[in-house]
């Protein structure tokens, strides 16, 4: 399980769709609690970040279930769901998902950097 955007409850999905757009597909990036428990210590090690720490680690998994993966339960009975394992290195999920991108059409935005003159 990952969920790293929104909507994160399934009310806001509703009210997002509703007010702005459906969306097409929804990335899903599968990986166990066990490996997202090992990364985010891990993280914790040098982030500074005091919530990196075994309990609210485990309580952030038990809401995620509890609140978002209705959302995903929803959109995939809908088959608007992609499923990326999340599990392997992060060069090859990157590619998995430029790869998904490509067949739902979905190109990648070009920008173009003009240089000015300071005045």
């Amino acid at each position: 399980m990952c969920n790293l955007g929104f909507p994160r409850k399934l009310d806001q999905a509703h009210a997002f769709e509703r007010t702005v757009v459906p969306s097409k597909f929804t990335l899903f990036f599968e990986c166990s609690e066990a490996v997202m428990e090992k990364r985010l210590l891990h993280r914790g090690e040098t982030s500074g970040r005091a919530d990196d720490n075994l309990e609210s680690i485990k309580k952030r998994f038990r809401t995620f279930v509890e609140t978002s993966m209705p959302v995903v339960d929803e959109f995939e009975k809908q088959g608007r769901v992609v499923k990326v394992n999340a599990e392997r290195d992060p060069n090859e999920v990157y590619a998995d998902v430029q790869k998904f991108f490509a067949e739902r059409g979905v190109e990648p935005i070009k920008l173009k950097f003009v240089q000015t003159q300071n005045a």
